[in-house]
């Protein structure tokens, strides 16, 4: 008895269009056409789409002296499809990144498969339909700000909005009553500082005896917050306790740049690349002259030394191995995610001497981040590829993410484990290891616990994910990379890299 013949629907809903069995059915109809890797790619026409067989192709435009890419297509994607339908062009520049093979639809092939296959036509035009539909969906969902993905990254609760009596039972507490002392004291010492700086005109910068003091003040402050922590037992005491600290403390270290970026965290994050900025700069900036002290006093803690530090150990490694690769593959492909500024790639690519064979692409979801580099840190002569990619790390992470990024020979991130916790770190390490050459290296930054962990995480609500060695290298252990790691650190023994090698 015979089957019934299978059609395919032109009006399918998304879910039952079996879009491999209709790729599998179009691409005998193509001519398919290879490319070598970094060889350009010319449209041969408007009404034109192309369907990407095999490799990574690479859609981007020049800004300013620098490739900043629309978009890199993998096996699967198609391209062209906008065009091909609504007759418009793009000015863009197409290249192949690796070795690829393309296959092309123009008119008279669309025409071969509409007289020959009508339904498979009809489920074709419908299939693309969806999926330039789901692009500009995506587009639209990824240019929304991300604000409370972020947040939720570095700080785990809401702020203090309002201020509630203490409860009768706290009050009678006696190491509470030792506590509130002891701030109550801090905060007499603050006003008086404050007060001194006002009533001395002799100079716009303030007195230095009166910084040292500050200082040693805020020293004692957070030394005694850990301390704290350690005398409070209750979780409602803790709670309690913080914001009442928060509420007499902060109105005057809030006059800060440092401290004001980190606890109201303007886009999103405390770390985000302006604050990276500032701590580069080391230049105290804030409001009056008590502002700047306090500024000052935060631009010299460990963790704002070991950021300045890590951009030179960075700097160093990406010199190290770029070295080593490009004796034997002539190029160096490197990847950083979550790059902010880039400013520790830049200053290897200043060093470098072979920057033609250079080829990188910084990825990060904040594109006033990427902006920021291509008009503020790429702005001396050098001859290395810089791909501009605003995407999110995270999604990349998960496979969720639209970019094809391909292999590289380096992929580092200075910062992301901070704020990712373990199921998030592995499934970042591992895809990593997908995407690295044989013998490539991969560089992953993150804070161990510290003095001002206590007063970074109460007080300013920056919230890390604080790793030990021993912490990452049990991380690496549950990944393809297994114990093949090595722990750095730069010299305030603060950030800690894990760097490991593919096999």
């Amino acid at each position: 008895m015979s089957q019934p013949t299978k059609h395919l629907s032109p009006f399918s809903g998304a879910d039952s269009i079996n879009a491999n069995e209709i790729i599998d059915k179009i691409l005998p109809y193509s001519e398919t056409i290879s490319y070598r890797a970094a060889e350009e790619i010319e449209l041969q026409d408007v009404r034109v789409f192309y369907y990407v067989k095999k490799g990574v192709i690479e859609v981007s435009y020049i800004s300013q002296d620098t490739k900043i890419p629309v978009a890199l297509l993998g096996k699967g994607d198609f391209l062209g499809e906008i065009g091909f339908f609504d007759g418009g062009s793009r000015v863009r520049d197409i290249r192949a990144t690796e070795d690829a093979e393309i296959c092309q639809f123009n008119l008279s092939v669309i025409g071969k498969i509409h007289k020959n296959e009508p339904h498979l036509y009809g489920s074709l035009v419908t299939y693309i339909s969806q999926r330039i539909c789901k692009k500009f969906r995506r587009v639209l969902k990824e240019n929304e700000p991300l604000t409370f993905y972020a947040a939720s990254l570095s700080a785990r609760r809401q702020s203090y909005t309002e201020s509630k009596p203490l409860p009768v039972r706290f009050l009678k507490n006696s190491v509470w009553h030792s506590i509130s002392q002891e701030i109550e004291t801090a905060k007499a010492q603050l006003f008086n500082i404050s007060y001194r700086l006002q009533q001395d005109s002799t100079s716009g910068q303030p007195d230095s005896h009166i910084s040292a003091e500050c200082f040693q003040l805020l020293d004692t402050i957070t030394t005694n917050l850990g301390r704290y922590k350690e005398m409070m037992k209750s979780q409602e005491g803790l709670d309690l306790m913080w914001g009442f600290i928060f509420k007499e403390i902060f109105p005057y270290i809030m006059r800060s740049r440092f401290v004001e970026r980190a606890y109201f965290k303007p886009k999103g994050q405390a770390g985000d690349f302006l604050m990276m900025e500032h701590i580069y700069h080391n230049q105290a900036d804030g409001d009056g002259k008590l502002g700047k002290i306090i500024d000052a006093w935060c631009l010299q803690r460990p963790g704002a030394k070991a950021i300045r530090e890590r951009r030179k150990l960075l700097a160093s490694l990406l010199a190290d191995f770029s070295a080593k690769f490009v004796k034997r593959d002539h190029r160096v492909k490197i990847m950083n995610l979550a790059s902010g500024s880039n400013r520790e790639l830049f200053d290897f690519i200043k060093e470098c001497d072979y920057t033609e064979a250079i080829e990188a692409l910084c990825v990060d979801i904040d594109s006033e981040a990427l902006e920021f580099t291509n008009q503020n840190v790429n702005i001396f002569p050098h001859k290395a590829t810089i791909h501009l990619e605003n995407a999110n790390p995270v999604k990349w992470t998960l496979g969720r993410a639209r970019q094809q990024f391909g292999t590289q020979h380096i992929i580092y991130s200075s910062g992301l484990c901070n704020y990712l916790d373990r199921r998030l770190s592995q499934a970042l390490i591992t895809r990593c290891h997908e995407h690295l050459k044989p013998g490539g290296k991969l560089i992953l930054g993150n804070f161990a616990p510290y003095a001002d962990m206590t007063f970074m995480d109460e007080i300013l609500h920056w919230k890390l994910i604080y790793r030990s060695p021993e912490d990452l290298k049990e991380l690496f252990a549950g990944t393809p990379f297994g114990h093949n790691v090595e722990i750095l650190s730069e010299p305030e023994q603060v950030n800690l890299f894990a760097m490991a090698t593919k096999n």
